[in-house]
C-alpha cells in the first residue's frame, strides 16, 4: 500500500452511503463485499503500476486518474464522481495514479470476490462488462474531443458531460480545480478559466462560486459543445 496514503478502513460489514446515483438492483450483493475507505484531500488511492488487486466505487466526493509524463506534466485522463467504478479496465497493474480531489469516500472490493460473484450471477456480470464498455466509448470521445474541438467547445462539452453524470439540470458542482479542469481537457488553467468567463459574459453560464456553476441557456451550451 502506497506510504502516503491517508485512509481509515471500516470492518468489512460497514456498508456505504448511498450513491447519488442509485445503483441496480445487481449491485445489492456487490455492496456486501466492500469495506470502505476514507481518503483526505490529494490522498493517492493507488499510484500507476501497482498490482491491480482492487476495485473501487465513489460513495461522496470526486477522483481524478492522472499519468505523469517524462516532462513533468500531468494528464488526468478521468474525473470519477459518487456512483461511479474504478479500475474495471486495469489489467494486472493499474495503468493511472488515482487520487483524491476533496475528502473523499470509496468501497474497496477484491477483484478476486468482484469475479467471483460475477461467475455466481450473470446478470452482474453482464452489468459489469456494460460499464467497462461505457468506459471504452467515453475514452474514444475524449480524442475526438481534444483532437478536434476548440478550447471553448472542450469546456462546454465537459460542463455539460458533468451536469448528465451528476443529474443536475442548471447547477452544476465541480470539486475540481481549473488546474485539473485544463489538465483534463489539454489546455492550461488561465485558457479554462477566460473560456468559463467568456460564457459567462455571453450569458450562458453564471459563476456562482469557483466549484459552483450555473448553467443558464443550455440550448446555446449544447451548440457550442457540437459545433466541431
Amino acid at each position: 500500500m502506497p506510504a502516503n496514503l491517508q485512509l481509515q478502513i471500516a470492518p468489512s460489514t460497514s456498508r456505504a452511503q448511498p450513491p447519488v446515483r442509485k445503483a441496480p438492483d445487481e449491485f445489492a450483493a456487490l455492496d456486501r463485499l466492500g469495506s470502505v475507505v476514507s481518503l483526505q484531500r490529494e490522498a493517492v488511492l493507488f499510484h500507476e503500476s501497482d498490482s491491480a488487486e482492487h476495485y473501487f466505487k465513489v460513495v461522496t466526493g470526486a477522483v481524478r486518474c492522472c499519468k505523469f509524463l517524462a516532462d513533468g506534466r500531468r494528464h488526468v485522463s478521468e474525473f470519477y464522481l459518487p456512483g461511479d467504478f474504478i479500475g474495471l479496465d486495469a489489467e494486472s497493474a493499474y495503468q493511472f495514479t488515482a487520487e483524491a480531489v476533496t475528502e473523499t469516500t470509496v468501497v474497496r472490493y477484491t477483484r478476486r470476490s468482484v469475479e467471483a460473484l460475477a461467475a455466481q450471477e450473470p446478470r452482474f456480470g453482464r452489468r459489469l462488462l456494460s460499464i467497462a464498455c461505457h468506459g471504452l466509448s467515453a475514452a474514444q470521445q475524449k480524442l475526438v474531443l481534444l483532437g478536434r474541438k476548440t478550447a471553448e467547445e472542450r469546456i462546454a462539452t465537459f460542463l455539460l458531460d458533468i451536469a448528465d453524470r451528476c443529474g443536475e439540470t442548471e447547477c452544476v458542482s465541480l470539486p475540481m480545480s481549473r488546474t485539473d479542469i485544463g489538465d483534463h481537457l489539454g489546455l492550461t488553467m488561465e485558457t479554462v478559466s477566460r473560456g468559463l468567463s467568456h460564457l459567462k459574459s455571453e450569458g450562458v453560464i453564471a459563476l456562482e462560486s469557483s466549484h459552483k456553476i450555473r448553467i443558464r441557456d443550455r440550448d446555446v451550451l449544447e451548440e457550442i459543445a457540437d459545433a466541431a
